[in-house]
């Protein structure tokens, strides 16, 4: 059973099919690997790009975050919410790349792509996101651009549901508030 037989979109449809790819995956099916690469690189990808800024380093850790994948073994059968364990693997790596290179967090650095609707299309509402705070700002991309769930944007940032939420709730006000500046100046 493969990935691209149930898939709809770029990720899959159903958690059900990630646990029967996982599950192949524990088994050492490595055709399940590059069917949940296929499915979830590109969103990863375009997370990590945000965080660090720069295309190469965002493949090579594209490639670690499915590594730690394979490295869990027989246990990656045990992961429950799949999308929510890749991103949070890839803002671990991410902070850990950016923490080296003692640079801080670039998600102004992400550039819509052709799927992207919303806020990613507004220059104005990318340049009054950039005015954000970096947390808030983070929890704004992941819930608008890559569509967590509170729940799992925590897990993803190792903070609680309820931090998600209200970093979004003052995320959402000050994005009002600085875009109705913006408009006044216009």
């Amino acid at each position: 059973m493969r990935a691209n037989q149930f898939r709809t979109g770029n990720l899959m449809n159903d958690r059900s099919e990630d646990r029967d790819l996982l599950t192949a995956l524990a088994r050492g099916d490595l055709g399940a690997l590059e069917d949940l690469y296929e499915a979830y690189a590109p969103p990863v990808y375009h997370l990590l790009l945000g965080r660090v800024g720069d295309q190469d380093k965002a493949q090579d850790l594209l490639q670690e975050v499915f590594m730690a994948l394979v490295d869990r073994g027989g246990k990656v059968g045990k992961i429950r919410n799949l999308r929510a364990y890749l991103f949070a693997i890839a803002c671990r790596k991410a902070s850990g790349l950016n923490k080296r290179r003692s640079a801080t967090e670039n998600l102004s650095q992400v550039e819509p792509t052709a799927g992207d609707v919303g806020l990613a299309e507004s220059v104005a509402v990318r340049d009054a996101l950039n005015q954000l705070p970096a947390e808030q700002r983070e929890v704004v991309v992941l819930k608008v651009w890559h569509e967590l769930t509170f729940a799992e944007i925590g897990q993803a940032l190792d903070i609680s549901p309820n931090t998600a939420a209200s970093r979004y709730r003052y995320a959402m006000e000050k994005l009002r508030a600085i875009l109705g500046e913006m408009n006044d100046e216009l």
